[in-house]
């Protein structure tokens, strides 16, 4: 397992991950992709508070217009 960055993120679109509910101008933080391992991406709040898992499919499709990336947390 590699050591990822964490990136911010500002939502555009309204939608739901794990019984949450994220509306706009909300900021997520999601683990970068690992490509190489597949491993999942932890997803967190404003709160820096854990919200679930996420598949590299998963953050795909939210990045269809969904979220958009804001400056990068280290």
């Amino acid at each position: 397992m590699s050591i990822r960055k964490i990136n911010k993120y500002v939502v555009n679109m309204r939608f739901s991950l794990s019984s949450k509910m994220f509306d706009e101008d909300d900021i997520l933080f999601i683990q970068e992709v690992d490509s190489k391992e597949e491993e999942t991406q932890i997803v967190f709040d404003s709160a820096r508070e854990y919200v679930t898992e996420i598949t590299a499919e998963i953050y795909l499709q939210l990045r269809k217009g969904f979220i958009e990336p804001k400056n990068p947390v280290v």
